[in-house]
């Protein structure tokens, strides 16, 4: 494939398709290892700007859809001018063959009998049944003789295949129907599921799945084109269930043995991927009543509690009340007050979703890549049913897909390999999420080859990033691993290895307001440890005073407030202030130098140090006063000023002024540099 090629593939993709996005990314990957000199950098940014395609929403997709075109298209401008006389030849050649349609390239007709609001209804409950079915298949990997899980199959592509054809949907229909076919015969006890079973059920769940996601931007009457290999499925299935019919066939006429070979074939590839969870088991099919409600409304009444907590800040904080002059009146605004607050609080719940569903793409991710390098994987996740921010939960994804590519392809050792070390054969990738000091703690890890220290040493100085490590700790060499452009990969494959990825997950995890950390042992493995707040929408936190301007600090992150004494504050070569508590020593930060407020308070045993803390990193924030508990909606600074060091966010106060959230890693981390300089 060539650029123009490419460029015209990038154009037809459907940005919120994820399938079509995963071969254009392929596609682009494997050009990008064959690119001549002269346009490398413009392909690795290239790279760079697709690898964080899947984790945006559809509207950033198409953004960056653009950007890619651009450059792209500067791309085939230099590669034109350097292009050689057989290069050109070459071009032309492919230039002149006509360009063809997409692989299986077909379209389909919505039917104009039935509303939008119906085919809506239809694409989620599919979904829901997809998912359903999906889980149980990779549920059933880790316990095959559940029967139970294999029924959950069953009536997923059931009830799809009957929703499918009320409406119509014969391409739909068709693959759900022969699936159940295959299915049936194992329900019925005339056949043993297997992971070939396993294997054709997922592919059809995939095919169904992208046809589905087609329909949320049609309508009645409206063309979907069908996805690529789908007339190759529905061949697929067909000799799936021929195969099966010779198979009993021959074995009614006593011939056993080679006859059993699909069978054997099948348990070897179920060798090499188990997953295990330990989260509850699988939920009765009977579902919870529930209501539908449209993404956009929940925004809205989110936004207008929020208004309302702001507007009731506002009153109860008034000189007429807060005078104590009305005793009755402030007896009916506190109660009002608890009110507001249990509101705000089922509004935040409404929000919640747990992770369940992104836990479930990860551990089908784990399984289709151990597959394909033949490594043998023990998936396990806990902790599926903790719940987080809806907002938050896409946007999570990414990163975890970063972390689980690199851990199959880097991370675990190949079987062989594995023996030589005197480890099993099976290696073991774990997914777990939790609640930990009011944050989202999610932890990827495998117990591979871990980090090598010695090679990122030495990949650091050879980018200049320093010239020695003798003083580092193993902490700060593995921040190495962050920098944009860094990889010590030996060969670059079409998983991970270019030094793309890792920056991509860090960078995501701090969008978040999150932060990162990395604990690893040579031969050992590697744990990558991501942390949340638990909403981007709401912070409960305390007022503190620098000078004439007041900041909000997340009240999660405050261990202690204390008034120090000179003989409690120690200098480090003039120039960084540390606190002496108890048997620990804690960098000191001046909020005040860091905003440049002039009227603050210099004078250490004049004002106050709090201790603040993220994970098991902590610092020491002076600050003049610490004034009141609050509660405030989270808002966007914008554009242009959301990158502000040791700032997450802004709100509105009670006086109608706006405040900046304080983002707490970030000051540990602007604590921790200062520190590490004056040493």
């Amino acid at each position: 494939m060539n650029l123009n090629t490419l460029a015209i593939s990038l154009i037809q993709i459907n940005p919120e398709n994820d399938d079509e996005l995963k071969v254009f990314l392929d596609n682009l990957f494997q050009y990008s290892e064959r690119a001549p000199e002269i346009i490398e950098a413009i392909m690795s940014e290239a790279c760079e700007e697709a690898n964080a395609l899947l984790g945006k929403n559809a509207e950033s997709r198409r953004d960056s859809i653009v950007k890619l075109g651009k450059l792209l298209e500067k791309a085939m401008e230099l590669s034109e001018e350097d292009l050689s006389e057989e290069d050109a030849e070459e071009r032309k050649k492919e230039e002149d063959e006509p360009m063809p349609l997409k692989e299986d390239s077909k379209m389909f007709t919505l039917s104009e009998e039935f509303d939008a609001d119906l085919y809506n209804e239809f694409v989620v409950e599919s979904m829901e049944c997809c998912n359903a079915a999906e889980a149980a298949i990779l549920d059933w990997e880790k316990d095959p003789n559940n029967q139970e899980l294999l029924n959950t199959i069953f009536r997923s592509f059931h009830t799809i295949k009957g929703t499918s054809s009320f409406i119509n949907l014969n391409c739909i229909k068709d693959i759900a129907h022969q699936a159940e076919s295959i299915l049936v015969k194992v329900r019925d006890g005339q056949d043993s599921f297997t992971a070939a079973h396993a294997d054709i059920a997922l592919k059809s769940l995939d095919i169904i799945k992208i046809i589905l996601e087609r329909m949320k931007s049609s309508g009645p009457g409206k063309q979907i084109e069908l996805p690529p290999g789908y007339d190759d499925l529905l061949a697929l299935l067909g000799n799936f269930i021929a195969e099966v019919k010779k198979s009993k066939t021959d074995v009614k006429a006593d011939k056993p043995g080679p006859e059993v070979s699909k069978e054997q074939a099948a348990k070897k590839e179920s060798d090499i991927f188990v997953n295990k969870s330990t989260s509850s088991p699988l939920p009765e099919w009977t579902p919870e009543s529930t209501v539908r409600v449209k993404i956009d409304r929940l925004d809205k009444l989110l936004d207008t509690v929020g208004e309302l907590v702001i507007a009731h800040t506002m009153v109860a904080q008034d000189e007429c009340i807060s005078g104590g002059r009305y005793h009755e009146l402030n007896k009916k605004i506190s109660h009002t007050g608890k009110i507001v607050r249990e509101l705000q609080d089922l509004s935040m719940v409404l929000r919640m979703v747990p992770l369940k569903g992104t836990f479930q793409k990860m551990a089908r991710l784990a399984r289709d890549l151990s597959q394909k390098h033949g490594k043998m994987v023990n998936f396990v996740t806990e902790g599926e049913d903790t719940e987080i921010d809806r907002s938050m939960v896409d946007m999570i994804a990414d990163p975890l897909i970063h972390l689980i590519r690199n851990a199959v392809d880097h991370g675990i050792e190949d079987p062989r390999e594995r023996e030589q070390k005197g480890k099993a054969k099976e290696s073991c990738i774990y997914l777990t999420a939790g609640r930990a000091e009011g944050s989202i703690v999610i932890k990827v890890g495998d117990d591979g080859r871990g980090l090598d220290r010695q090679k990122i040493v030495a990949r650091a100085i050879e980018k200049g990033l320093i010239e020695s490590a003798e003083r580092m700790s193993d902490q700060e060499v593995w921040q190495f691993i962050f920098q944009p452009g860094f990889s010590t990969a030996e060969k670059v494959t079409e998983v991970s290895g270019r030094g793309v990825g890792l920056d991509v997950v860090r960078q995501a995890v701090e969008d978040l307001r999150g932060r990162i950390e990395v604990q690893s042992a040579k031969d050992q493995g590697s744990t990558f440890i991501m942390r949340f707040p638990l909403t981007l929408a709401i912070t409960d936190g305390m007022i503190i005073k620098v000078g004439s301007q007041q900041y909000v600090l997340p009240t999660l992150n405050i261990h202690k407030a204390i008034k120090p004494k000179e003989e409690d504050i120690s200098t480090v070569n003039r120039r960084a202030e540390m606190l002496i508590l108890r048997d620990e020593v804690l960098p000191v930060f001046r909020l005040h130098r860091l905003f440049n407020v002039p009227d603050a308070q210099t004078s250490i045993t004049e004002g106050l140090l709090i201790v603040i803390g993220e994970g098991n990193q902590r610092c020491a924030l002076f600050v003049d006063d610490l004034l009141s508990q609050t509660q405030v909606v989270t808002k966007s600074l914008g554009k242009g000023i959301e990158k502000v060091p040791g700032i997450a966010g802004g709100a509105i106060m009670s006086d109608g002024l706006v405040g900046l959230i304080l983002d707490v890693s970030g000051i540990i981390e602007m604590s921790r540099q200062q520190s590490n300089a004056a040493l």
